[in-house]
């Protein structure tokens, strides 16, 4: 049962937190039986585990005359992951980033902001209290705990990425790969079993850093999540189907140009996310997250002017997969 448990590994990571975002894509890498596929999980590996995973995100913008030939597109985010547990309770994470963002008239493509992520996990035991993860905490389904497990992250980008590339002669930050300064994530998540079903919720905030007298706005993240087991069959080769339905709410502070906030930025967006979630412990543990975000409200500034900007999606489609070893 044990070893089978194991199998069955429930891990988060969430690096730039929850929502995926107009200027760059979201690398939450929560995966397992009972985790959502955008919203982090805060289950944290065995010492000495090791994941590796992909993630793809394709994002198709609503395109408006008064914008033409300007109008972006469509931008693709790709990522490699590897998450390394130090102790039950401590995990690292390394991602490495590739992005697409077209528009009309060009395409800008290339390697992104590395990130570098620190998570640590612990939980809550009615009539006990707070207790760091220990051995048992790392490889459960969540199904039949009493527990509220927890986990706390700082994460922080590296400026790899390029961030002057032009079209047109013109060079338009929101287009770049790269953010040209670092950022700054801190954030923390929860999840609760109740029988088959379990509930997930996160709260983080991103911070940029200014550079060449510009600055992304600050972005504030709630995230609630719920996962209900459709289908277990633990010797069959998809052991478990699991289906997820998000609620993404994305908070955007004003880009700043020269100290001043930049016009056609900010606002409010509401993202319902369903998805699903196949796990397959005979293949080296392989999870697969598929999801569909879609802006369901929105109350942005100078809302007629942000075209390519978060809440102005069609939709967004995330798949990830990822491996235990």
């Amino acid at each position: 049962m044990i070893k089978f448990s194991r199998m069955l590994l429930v891990v988060i990571a969430l690096f730039v937190p929850c929502t995926a975002l107009a200027h760059h894509g979201g690398v939450s890498l929560a995966f397992g039986p009972g985790s959502p596929v955008e919203t982090g999980s805060p289950l944290t590996l065995p010492d000495g585990g090791f994941v590796v995973g992909v993630r793809a995100e394709q994002v198709e913008w609503k395109q408006f005359d008064w914008n033409k030939p300007d109008n972006k597109t469509s931008f693709t985010f790709l990522s490699a992951n590897m998450s390394y547990g130090f102790s039950p309770a401590f995990m690292g994470t390394f991602i490495a980033p590739y992005y697409i963002k077209r528009q009309e008239e060009g395409t800008n493509a290339g390697l992104a902001d590395v990130k570098m992520q620190f998570t640590y996990g612990f939980h809550y035991d009615p009539g006990v209290g707070f207790s760091r993860n220990a051995a048992e905490d790392t490889a459960v389904t969540l199904e039949g705990k009493k527990r509220i497990y927890m986990s706390v992250y700082f994460l922080t980008s590296i400026p790899t990425g390029e961030f002057h590339q032009k079209i047109n002669g013109k060079v338009d930050p929101g287009m770049q790969p790269g953010f040209g300064s670092p950022g700054y994530t801190l954030g923390i998540n929860a999840a609760r079993a109740f029988g088959s079903f379990t509930l997930n919720g996160e709260v983080s905030t991103d911070i940029f850093a200014a550079r060449e007298n510009f600055q992304f706005g600050t972005e504030s993240h709630v995230n609630l999540a719920g996962v209900y087991e459709l289908y277990g069959e633990p010797r069959s080769f998809i052991s478990k189907i699991d289906g997820v339905l998000e609620m993404n709410f994305l908070h955007l502070e004003r880009d700043q140009v020269n100290g001043e906030g930049a016009t056609a930025t900010g606002g409010n967006i509401l993202y319902l996310s369903p998805g699903v979630r196949f796990s397959m412990p005979s293949l080296h543990n392989a999870n697969l997250g598929l999801l569909i975000k879609v802006p369901v409200w929105k109350k942005l500034n100078e809302e007629d002017q942000q075209q390519g900007g978060e809440g102005l999606e069609k939709y967004r489609a995330i798949v990830t997969l990822s491996f235990f070893f």
